[in-house]
């Protein structure tokens, strides 16, 4: 049986690595072989310990693999312990929380983000089950050599972006003394998996082409080629400092006296590939009502199933994978396609075959089906419209240069289709231009409802076909911004009524002729529309009902909690507006979405924890059982189906068709004939990965997904830094945060329990050498009781653990370096930090500019950006040029335009400031606000849609919108912006406390400061 081994380490002649999630041990000698963990969740990265008594080994568990611990196995006794308690963050592509290395005395060295307020990972010894700073800054591997020491800096294995050459490239420290690093390693492309041999540094490096072992001396020079593979990337190197073992292509090879490849047959199943049952409502992605309202189907997992509302025999139609399925008047129309095709499949009620039509162009995501069941629209991602009849005749009616086609509704006769045309669309934002048009299918002509320039969209047929209802964004009353000087727009969506037919007047104007209805009359509509009389809102959807229209609406909420990847989710209100009464009516609350049945006579309404029937005429409620049916799945024809779903939404999606075309099918086969040796769903990851990884690109994600059924075990945080000393385990620091955000407060910011003071005892729990304080709050979500000693008396106290103390730990950072600025500059300085581009990082940014700005200068701190899209919205901020005053009689005088710096700035960045940290870099440089000093950032500015999902939930990202700059055209991209003046932060500046970037900021604007002439009143 094939096998996809992965993250191999070596003593000797044993040899330990990871395949079906666990961990396995294997003499090379004897070839003996046995299991080492079962189960415990995703194993990565053993590293195995210096006496060969045990392995090290990362665990990551929840169900997409997002946290990270450490765990050591006794090769003696099988014996498991867990030695970590941080719950490190981990992705598909950042697998925080690792053993780097071992000490001269043999103690595991960890590299984990866990007490950094940024995704760096930073370096602790384990001594006696604690964790000891070693204050070497960012670095994932460390390796002793006698007197010196190595450090591998930003080493990742980067499968999923090939030929990287950025700012955050990995790089080689050495020191011969252990105090002063050089960096002696540093090559155009990405270098991982250092390693020692015979006092000679190898390592893997793609500088060449296709990733191979290389080595170099301890002065990082005379760099040889030490293997020559074309193929497949060489991976996940590790050495006992005489032989080296790595990974290729599912396969491990040893590296001594030659090269060859390890023949490892394990006689076990692979048990994770087996089919299992899980439930359908965890991964539902589209439904729908049934005509008659007797039937509901839905997608889940990719395959359509039926049942009745009331229960009853549930139906499935296996093919992978379903995009879209929705109910026709006598049957079930689905959308799939396969690496062989994509079809339009007609199935009765009962799941049987009845008819199909090909589909190849691109990929369809929307279907609606004419009333009289003869007609489908349908929508597809390469912005066209298209009709395709009875007799499976497929018709391109529209499209567009703008946007996909995907929001349409027939009138009742089924002669109609009205849609919204995307007009224009940013890819930064929902914002754009959209107008609703109608295409006549007796005369084969398209007319045009609305003007562009607004934001026009769900447009639904009246009942009896007199009217084109729609919503509209062009209610414009601005809203003023409580914080700074601003103005938006938040409730500017109205519905609106167009008649469509002749002798039709106005809805809502009161005449003395009644409405005589004749033929349709589709000349000059754009000039006919009038507003219901309602207020606006924040309008989703709009349904025409028998006499009425429903309403879909959202409340107006800040953006945090579902930002990015959130797993919040939105609720709304569907309110009744009877067209007889001219009035809005409570409908239906607590509405996530809904779908509407072919004749509008039911709704299907999702909420967070039930789905209901709903009869839009006597408003009559059934609640549907979805919740508690339970599907099989086959894991290896999802898997087969994911690899190929990835690949295809490359090819559809990639922003330079070019590369898209030259490229063909060879990514995808490449890595589709090692699909027999996977058997977990974490092992198709890393496939997917190197896939994504040949197009050389940002942003070329897989994240999240149903990895794996093993639950994280929450670890309460205190908000504290804690050293174990003379038997006791004191408070070193306390995080107090800004009480005004709700997860920066401080657990102990209601207790007595001051630095200083020694924690003696949680929950009853006695804490000595070998039970910290992280062990004692496993699993804690609930207040505990804490016995501490301060100033020699024992006391107690009650504190609520909080889940995530990162927050807190960024307040101190920022306010430590704000501090540090205003005592350096006698507060002549201020200093920002923007830690994203997001809703954080434009908090933050507004958090602190208004009191920054006022001061002589603004130190703009970039360092660590994690990138999103608001960075113009930020830099057009600083762009402000000071011109006059507003001078009250009484009062403070206030600058014109306000918040602008009248003074000199500059702008600190590094390599973890990328995406749009990588812009922000750019446009301070380029709209010349000031010097940028630090080092060269990430380099990735291909954008991309975080909303496409494979069909466990996976997000996979494709490169989608390529960023052109004035002066460095593409250039951003796999690369970085270069600062003005280059400062690295080295291991001995952390060693020695010292920010040597910030030093050097503030040494240039105040060396700025003293030729700048300030705007002074006469």
């Amino acid at each position: 049986m094939q096998r996809y081994f992965m993250y191999p380490d070596i003593r000797d002649d044993l040899l330990v690595f990871v395949n079906d999630d666990d961990l396995w041990e294997y003499n090379i000698s004897t070839k003996e072989i046995s299991r080492l963990t079962y189960n415990m969740g995703v194993v990565t990265m053993p590293r195995i310990s210096p006496d060969k008594m045990g392995v090290y080994f990362r665990v990551m568990t929840g169900k997409s693999a997002d946290s990270s611990d450490i765990y050591y196995v006794s090769l003696n006794t099988g014996e498991i312990s867990r030695v970590t308690y941080l719950q490190g963050r981990s992705t598909s592509r950042r697998m925080y929380t690792s053993v780097a290395g071992f000490t001269r005395d043999g103690n595991p060295v960890i590299s984990t983000d866990a007490y950094y307020p940024f995704s760096s990972p930073m370096l602790y010894e384990l001594k006696n089950n604690n964790l000891y700073p070693m204050n070497l800054g960012p670095a994932m591997e460390i390796i002793y050599n006698g007197d010196g020491i190595l450090i591998g800096r930003n080493t990742v294995d980067m499968p999923h972006w090939k030929h990287y050459r950025g700012g955050t490239r990995g790089k080689i420290l050495y020191s011969d003394n252990g105090r002063d690093f050089k960096i002696i390693v540093d090559l155009d492309s990405n270098v991982n998996s250092p390693m020692i041999v015979s006092n000679r540094i190898y390592f893997i490096s793609d500088h060449e082409g296709t990733a191979n072992i290389y080595s170099c001396d301890l002065n990082g020079k005379n760099i040889k080629k030490e293997t020559d593979f074309n193929e497949y990337y060489v991976r996940n190197a590790r050495s006992d400092g005489k032989n080296i073992v790595f990974q290729m292509a599912g396969d491990l090879y040893l590296m001594g006296n030659g090269i060859k490849k390890l023949d490892i047959n394990i006689k076990a199943p692979k048990l994770k590939s087996l089919q299992k049952s899980i439930s359908m409502d965890d991964f539902i992605t589209s439904y729908d009502i049934s005509p008659d309202g007797k039937r509901f189907l839905a997608v889940s997992r990719g395959q359509v199933y039926s049942s009745g509302i009331s229960g009853g025999p549930v139906f499935n139609i296996k093919k992978l994978k379903n995009q879209v399925s929705v109910f026709s008047k006598d049957c079930i129309v689905s959308y799939i396609y396969n690496e062989r095709e994509g079809k339009i499949l007609f199935h009765d009620f009962n799941g049987r075959l009845i008819n199909e039509k090909d589909f190849n162009d691109g990929i369809i995501r929307s279907m609606v089906i004419s009333p009289d069941g003869k007609k489908i629209a349908i929508g597809n991602n390469r912005f066209s419209l298209y009709i395709l009849d009875d007799q499976l005749n497929l018709k391109k009616v529209d499209e567009s240069e703008s946007g996909a086609i995907l929001d349409f509704s027939w009138s009742g006769d089924s002669r109609l289709l009205a849609y919204s045309y995307p007009e224009k669309k940013y890819f930064l934002s929902d914002v754009g231009s959209s107008s609703i048009r109608i295409y006549d299918t007796v005369n084969d002509s398209i007319h045009q409802v609305t003007t562009p320039g607004y934001i026009d969209f769900s447009p639904s047929f009246s009942s009896d076909n007199s009217y084109l209802f729609y919503l509209s964004k062009r209610s414009l009353d601005p809203v003023q911004d409580e914080l700074v000087f601003d103005l938006g727009y938040q409730n500017i969506t109205k519905p609106f009524a167009v008649p469509v037919r002749s002798g039709v007047r106005p809805p809502f104007i009161e005449t003395l002729s009644e409405n005589n209805p004749g033929d349709y009359d589709l000349n000059n509509l754009d000039k006919k529309s009038t507003a219901f009389p309602v207020d606006s809102r924040n309008y989703e959807a709009l349904v025409a009902v028998d006499n009425g229209v429903l309403l879909f609406h959202f409340p107006v909420e800040g953006y945090m909690k579902y930002y990015l990847f959130s797993n919040e989710k939105r609720t709304g209100k569907i309110s009744f507006f009877d067209l007889a009464k001219k009035k809005e009516e409570d409908y239906e609350d607590h509405v996530m979405d809904f779908s509407v049945s072919l004749n509008k006579k039911y709704l299907l309404i999702r909420k967070p924890d039930s789905y209901i029937k709903k009869n839009t005429g006597d408003k009559k409620t059934e609640e549907i059982k979805i919740k508690n049916i339970s599907i099989m799945i086959d894991p290896v024809d999802e898997w087969r189906n994911m690899l190929y779903d990835a690949f295809k939404l490359i090819q559809e999606n990639f922003w330079n068709p070019e590369k898209v075309e030259a490229l063909g099918r060879k990514p995808y086969e490449k890595y589709a004939k090692l699909i027999d040796k996977i058997g977990t769903r974490f092992e198709l990851s890393d496939l997917i990965r190197e896939m994504q990884g040949e197009y050389e690109t940002s942003h070329s994600y897989e994240i999240g997904g149903d990895i794996t059924d093993v639950k994280s075990v929450p670890v309460g945080k205190l908000g504290i830094d804690y050293s174990y000393k003379n038997g006791k385990y004191i408070v070193d620091e306390i995080y107090y945060g800004d009480v005004s955000n709700e997860n920066e407060k401080s657990p102990m910011l209601f207790t007595s329990i001051s630095r200083g003071d020694a924690i003696i005892e949680i929950n009853g729990v006695k804490l000595d050498e070998k039970t910290n304080i992280d062990m004692a709050l496993l699993n804690i979500t609930d207040p505990v009781n804490i016995v501490y000693e301060h100033e020699g008396k024992l006391c107690s106290d009650y504190v609520m653990p909080m889940r995530d103390e990162k927050y807190l730990r960024y307040r101190a950072w920022v306010e430590r370096n704000r501090d540090y600025v205003h005592k350096k500059t006698d507060n002549r300085i201020g200093y920002i930090h923007i830690p994203d581009m997001g809703m954080n990082g434009f908090n933050e940014f507004f958090r602190l500019y208004s009191r920054e700005s006022k001061l002589d200068g603004l130190i703009v701190d970039l360092r660590f950006n994690g990138g999103g899209f608001v960075s113009q919205l930020l830099m057009e901020k600083l762009a402000r040029k000071r011109i006059g005053y507003d001078i009250p009689r009484r009062g403070v005088i206030t600058p014109y335009p306000e918040d602008s710096v009248d003074g000199p700035m500059i702008a600190i960045t590094n390599e973890y400031a990328g995406s749009d940290g990588d812009i922000g870099t750019f446009v301070f440089k380029q709209y010349k606000l000031g010097k940028v000093i630090g080092t060269r950032t990430w380099g990735g500015v291909v954008g991309i849609n975080p909303n496409i999902r494979l069909i466990d939930g996976t997000t996979v990202t494709q490169p989608q919108f390529a960023t052109w700059f004035k002066g460095v055209k593409y250039g951003i991209e796999n690369y970085g912006v270069d600062p003005d003046i280059y400062i690295e932060n080295m291991p001995q500046d952390f060693l020695n406390s010292n920010d040597k970037q910030l030093d050097e900021a503030i040494k240039i604007i105040m060396d700025d400061l003293k030729n700048y002439k300030k705007l002074n009143i006469d």
